[in-house]
C-alpha cells in the first residue's frame, strides 16, 4: 500500500478516534460511564492499525480516559491494564501516571500510587494534578503540613486549577485555619460558581471565624441560585437561628417544607422558629408533625412535652416526657433530660397541689381520700414517684393534725 495512502488512513482513524473521545468526554459529564467505555472500547480497536514511529497522543489520551472510566465504574484491573498501556506509549505522559495513581488509592495501594505522583512530578515538575494528589496522599495520613505545602505548589503552577483549591480548603479545616480554608474557597467559587457546595463551605468558614453575617449574605446568594437545594436553605436557616432572626427562619424553614413536604428538618426548624417568637400553637402544629414523621424518635416526644408543659397542660406534658423516657433511644442527653423533665414537673406540680389543698377544702378532702383520683380529676399527672412522695406528705400531714389535740378517751 502506497505511504501516501497509509497516512492518510491512519490522519482519519485519529481524527475519528479524537471525535469519539470528544463525545465520550461529554458522555462522562452526564454520568453515562457506561456509554463512554463501550464507545471508547470500539473507537480504540479500530485505532489499533495506527503506526507511528511517536507515541500517538489521541490513542494515550482515549486510553487514559477509558482507564478512568472503568476504575469509576468499578472495573478496576481492567482501567489499570488501560492506564499501564497509555504509559508504555508515552512514559512522560503525566495525566496516565496520575489517572493510574488514584486508581492504585482506590485499590488500597497508597504507596505505590505515591511514587506514581512522584514520577509525574519527574516527567513534568509543573505538574499541578500530581501535587493536589501528593496532598490527598498526606491527608489520609493526617500530615497536614505537607499537605497543604503540596496544594499552594498546585496552585502555583496553576492559578486556575479548582481541585488545588478544593484540598486546601479540605487541608485548612482540618488544621483549624478557617480563614485560609475560606480564602481557597472563595478562589475555587471564582473558577466555578455552579457548584453550591463550595459555598457552603465558604459560609461554614465563615461562621468558625465569627463572621455570621458575611455567611448569611454568602447562604442568601446559595439559596437564591440554587433553589431548589434543600441544604443551602437549612443552613441559612439554622445561622438566623443562632442570629436570632425568627422570622427570616420562619421563612426559610417553609420554603425548605414546600420543596421537601415531608422533610423532619423543615419542621424542626419552624417549631423553633415559632417557639421562640412565642407562637406556642403553631409551635406544637409543627412538633406534632414532625411525630408523625418520625413516631420512633424520643426527643420529639421531649419537645412536645416542654410545649404542653408551657401551656399549663401537665397532664399531657408528663405523658409525652414519660413516653420518652420510655423509648429506646441511643442518645442518652434525651433519656436524661426527659427524666430531668419529670422530676422538675414533679416539684411543680406538688407544690400547686398542696397550695390548691389548702385553699379548696373539696380538692383537700378529696385529695386526703383518693390521691390518685383527685390529682387526675384536677388536672395533675404525677409520676409514681410522686405520688408516693405525695401520698406521704398526706400521712404525714394527718399525724401532725392529730398530735395538735389530746386523745379522747370514752
Amino acid at each position: 500500500m502506497p505511504r501516501e495512502t497509509t497516512n492518510s488512513a491512519a490522519r482519519r482513524e485519529r481524527a475519528s478516534l479524537t471525535s469519539a473521545h470528544r463525545r465520550a468526554c461529554r458522555l462522562v459529564a452526564k454520568g453515562d460511564l457506561t456509554s463512554a467505555i463501550a464507545l471508547l472500547r470500539h473507537s480504540l480497536k479500530r485505532a489499533q492499525a495506527l503506526k507511528s514511529e511517536s507515541p500517538d497522543a489521541a490513542v494515550v489520551r482515549a486510553l487514559v480516559t477509558l482507564g478512568s472510566c472503568c476504575v469509576e465504574a468499578g472495573a478496576a484491573e481492567e482501567g489499570m491494564s488501560y492506564l499501564r498501556r497509555a504509559i508504555e506509549l508515552d512514559t512522560r505522559n503525566t495525566d496516565a501516571y496520575c489517572a493510574l495513581a488514584a486508581a492504585c488509592e482506590k485499590c488500597g495501594l497508597p504507596d505505590v500510587a505515591m511514587e506514581l505522583f512522584h514520577e509525574a512530578i519527574r516527567s513534568d515538575p509543573r505538574c499541578a494534578r500530581a501535587y493536589k494528589g501528593l496532598a490527598g496522599h498526606y491527608l489520609e495520613q493526617d500530615r497536614y503540613d505537607e499537605a497543604i505545602r503540596a496544594c499552594r505548589r498546585a496552585v502555583e503552577l496553576d492559578p486556575d486549577y479548582e481541585p488545588g483549591y478544593v484540598e486546601l480548603a479540605v487541608a485548612s479545616e482540618r488544621t483549624g485555619n478557617a480563614a485560609q480554608a475560606a480564602t481557597a474557597l472563595q478562589h475555587a467559587i471564582r473558577l466555578n460558581p455552579h457548584n453550591v457546595h463550595y459555598r457552603l463551605g465558604l459560609a461554614r468558614n465563615l461562621i468558625q471565624q465569627g463572621l455570621s453575617r458575611q455567611a448569611a449574605d454568602c447562604l442568601r446568594d446559595a439559596a437564591a441560585g440554587f433553589p431548589d437545594n434543600i441544604e443551602a436553605r437549612q443552613s441559612l436557616a439554622e445561622l438566623y437561628a443562632d442570629l436570632g432572626e425568627y422570622d427570616r427562619l420562619i421563612q426559610q424553614a417553609k420554603e425548605m417544607r414546600a420543596l421537601s413536604p415531608r422533610n423532619p428538618s423543615a419542621y424542626e426548624l419552624l417549631a423553633i422558629g415559632y417557639h421562640q417568637s412565642g407562637r406556642l400553637a403553631e409551635a406544637l402544629d409543627a412538633v406534632r408533625r414532625l411525630i408523625r414523621l418520625e413516631p420512633r424518635e424520643a426527643h420529639h416526644h421531649l419537645k412536645l412535652g416542654v410545649l404542653l408543659q408551657q401551656q399549663g397542660r401537665f397532664a399531657q406534658a408528663m405523658h409525652e416526657y414519660a413516653r420518652a423516657a420510655a423509648m429506646h433511644s441511643e442518645d442518652p442527653d434525651t433519656k436524661h433530660g426527659a427524666r430531668e423533665a419529670i422530676a422538675n414537673l414533679d416539684e411543680i406540680q406538688i407544690r400547686q397541689i398542696l397550695l390548691r389543698a389548702a385553699e379548696d377544702r373539696v380538692f383537700g378532702v378529696k385529695l386526703t381520700r383518693d390521691p390518685v383520683a383527685a390529682t387526675l380529676e384536677y388536672g395533675f399527672r404525677l409520676s409514681e414517684d410522686a405520688l408516693g412522695a405525695l401520698m406521704q406528705i398526706q400521712l404525714d400531714d394527718e399525724q401532725a393534725a392529730s398530735d395538735d389535740y389530746p386523745p379522747v378517751y370514752h
